[in-house]
């Protein structure tokens, strides 16, 4: 990684801790999506509230706590192998306590991937995840190669536009991915090292439908025309 910096590819002045950036994609993404849920809902005439879950290692069957609760949703989970280093990186005393890292990397149904994050154990190295990445984007049967995809979206021709725009990265751009992302798996054993790679926030939606006469009985304004026709609507 340090070549990037001497070469001047990389800002040596900005500095960013990868646990602080993984953190902010992570968890601002999670929340956004539940508010998008919760509009949606909204819209839709449903109730909706945002609250606590189960804890996340338990939800997702951290090996931990399967002995206690079962394999809940039965998420593969790896457990990084232990080094010297993670005493101090990571408080973690002894290899008997490896599993403390562990962290979800996919769901199967059946041996079929419903979820696959890109790091190992399904790619051999991270250069492979971050290529698999790059053909999924531009590939011949990539996103950013489908016109009629974006047609969908954009009027008046501006998808070409947009996809042109939108092209492939630089060699340089891809190459110094592949080594951060080879680097933190040497040396911290998982990707990404400071956020799970199936993240899960500790919140949940529920969605429901309204008591339209306990909203009555209690609440001034407590409906939207839209939670009052919901029956209606969408029978």
């Amino acid at each position: 990684v340090k070549k990037w910096i001497k070469n001047g590819f990389l800002n040596k002045d900005i500095k960013i801790p990868l646990g602080s950036i993984a953190q902010m994609r992570t968890q601002i993404e999670a929340d956004l999506i539940l508010q998008n849920m919760f509009l949606t809902a909204d819209a839709m005439g449903l109730g909706a509230w945002i609250h606590a879950t189960v804890l996340p290692p338990i939800l997702l069957g951290d090996p931990k706590f399967r002995k206690t609760y079962g394999k809940m949703l039965d998420f593969d989970y790896v457990v990084p192998k232990w080094k010297l280093a993670d005493l101090l990186r990571w408080q973690v005393p002894i290899p008997k306590f490896a599993n403390l890292r562990a962290h979800p990397v996919g769901l199967r149904h059946k041996g079929e991937h419903l979820i696959k994050g890109n790091c190992p154990p399904y790619y051999d190295t991270m250069s492979e995840a971050v290529d698999d990445v790059i053909a999924a984007k531009f590939g011949p049967k990539g996103i950013y190669r489908d016109t009629a995809v974006f047609d969908q979206i954009y009027k008046d021709g501006f998808a070409k536009t947009y996809l042109h725009d939108a092209s492939d990265y630089s060699t340089e751009v891809i190459e110094c991915a592949r080594d951060i992302c080879n680097y933190i798996f040497a040396t911290h054993g998982r990707f990404p090292a400071h956020v799970d790679t199936i993240h899960v926030p500790g919140i949940w939606l529920q969605v429901h439908k309204v008591e339209v006469e306990y909203y009555d009985r209690f609440f001034r304004n407590g409906l939207t025309a839209a939670h009052r026709a919901n029956d209606t609507d969408w029978d």
